[in-house]
């Protein structure tokens, strides 16, 4: 049943396995094996249906129709399980640091002082003023002194946090860095073999659909 979306899905799992480290490449080999294994499911499941002769065409549509819609929903199991940006969240998160060359007290004075300024600001003032200079990691002092901002007194939104927590990484711990560029080529291969997946299921979906309601979903 998914004979189209596996034809497209393997040159994904043939770039991942060129482009991606040994390991990384093997979780997008895991995610190749759950789709056919979703693909034999299916296959045996429709086989068995189309050998109850009791049962007529309309019956037999709708019983395919919920199948599919099964194989739908064990497909998002499959996403969640196989979803690796969390992991992505906990590399850029634990990043070792390289030690402090600057005397510390005096880089804290720096730091401190900085805070002091931005702390009369909103988010939005802050990004609007310096986010150029945060993101693209030109002012490496300014992104020390937001992100070693005492806990309760953070300038910026979590989320916001942790892209200077990468921006960070990729200046001083490049090896770290280029292992999180690594895991998120990982999750995009990832994410657009589920997407072929996905579209192929809804055409099967729709194509059991009754005459009339299939008719409106393709105006739509």
């Amino acid at each position: 049943m998914l004979r189209k979306a596996i034809s497209k899905v393997r040159p994904i799992l043939d770039d991942a396995h060129q482009s991606l480290p040994v390991e990384l490449a093997g979780f997008a080999e895991k995610v190749y094996g759950d789709i056919e294994k979703l693909n034999n499911f299916i296959n045996k499941e429709i086989d068995d249906l189309e050998k109850k002769q009791d049962l007529n065409n309309d019956i037999k549509s709708g019983a395919r129709r919920m199948l599919i819609e099964q194989a739908g929903r064990k497909l998002e199991v499959i996403k969640d399980k196989r979803n690796y940006s969390s992991k992505i969240e906990e590399l850029e998160i634990t990043l070792p640091q390289e030690p402090v060359e600057e005397e510390p007290v005096l880089k804290y004075l720096r730091e401190k002082e900085i805070r002091d300024r931005l702390v009369g600001m909103t988010e939005r003032q802050i990004l609007s003023h310096f986010g150029d200079s945060l993101f693209d990691g030109s002012n490496p002092l300014l992104v020390d002194a937001i992100l070693n901002a005492p806990s309760g007194f953070e300038l910026l939104p979590e989320e916001d946090l942790n892209k200077l927590r990468s921006v960070r990484a990729k200046k001083k711990v490049p090896q770290s860095a280029a292992k999180i560029e690594l895991f998120k080529k990982l999750n995009a291969l990832i994410s657009k073999m589920f997407s072929l997946v996905k579209k192929e299921l809804d055409i099967l979906r729709q194509r059991e659909l009754p005459v009339n309601l299939f008719e409106e979903n393709l105006k739509e």
